[in-house]
């Protein structure tokens, strides 16, 4: 019997959710397609890097560094769900949530675009700092949760750049020198606090991830 790997079962979970955002999600919601097409990519680039398994190799570190420049997308996802404050769910009277089905599926649909995009991309994550410890210090495997620390702390500048500046990672190679200008122009006390409540975020995420992966309940 034919089985899907469980790349293919991630890839097609995220063609099906791309199509039927961009053809059913209502506006002010539509952006959500092109968002969870930005996180798609660092995890389909994720798929591809052992095929480059070599340091040496110039396609595996230019492989990595789009990774590295597309990986923000996937938590980024998570602060869309501050959008939910335009569907007005509390009533006027008293601040009860309202039963509106229409209100619920919207939210059920966010919550599991932002859910599935950060966790697909923290198993990214995983994959690449693996390799990337084998590839550089085989001889010392811990020093992955640096790497994993490092990045988690560099997504978080990217998710600031991209909520706050409104600046995509695909910006970067179409007007390279006015990106790194936005860049210069972000660093504050606010944007550094930003920045560690998301990367212990996306940390906490990561051990939950692994400890789920690692557990086996006795019935």
């Amino acid at each position: 019997m034919f089985k899907l790997t469980k790349q293919w079962q991630i890839r097609i979970f995220f063609w099906i959710a791309i199509i039927l955002l961009k053809l059913f999600m209502p506006k002010p919601f539509n952006f959500m397609a092109f968002n969870v097409f930005l996180a798609y990519i660092p995890v389909e680039i994720g798929f591809q890097l052992p095929r480059f398994n070599d340091r040496r190799a110039l396609a595996f570190w230019v492989s990595l560094i789009v990774w590295l420049l597309f990986y923000p997308n996937t938590p980024y996802v998570m602060t869309d769900l501050f959008h939910l404050s335009w569907l007005n769910p509390h009533t006027s009277i008293n601040g009860i949530l309202k039963s509106d089905p229409h209100i619920w599926l919207i939210f059920a649909i966010m919550v599991l675009c932002a859910v599935s995009c950060l966790f697909f991309g923290l198993l990214s994550l995983d994959q690449v700092s693996h390799q990337l410890t084998e590839l550089i210090t085989p001889k010392h495997p811990t020093l992955k949760f640096w790497w994993i620390i490092l990045f988690s702390f560099i997504s978080s500048i990217g998710i600031y750049i991209g909520r706050f500046l409104r600046l995509h990672s695909i910006y970067l190679f179409f007007t390279p020198s006015w990106f790194f200008q936005q860049l210069m122009s972000i660093w504050s006390i606010n944007m550094l606090k930003f920045t560690l409540i998301l990367t212990c975020l996306q940390i906490l995420s990561y051990w939950i991830l692994k400890t789920v992966q690692n557990t086996r309940f006795k019935v």
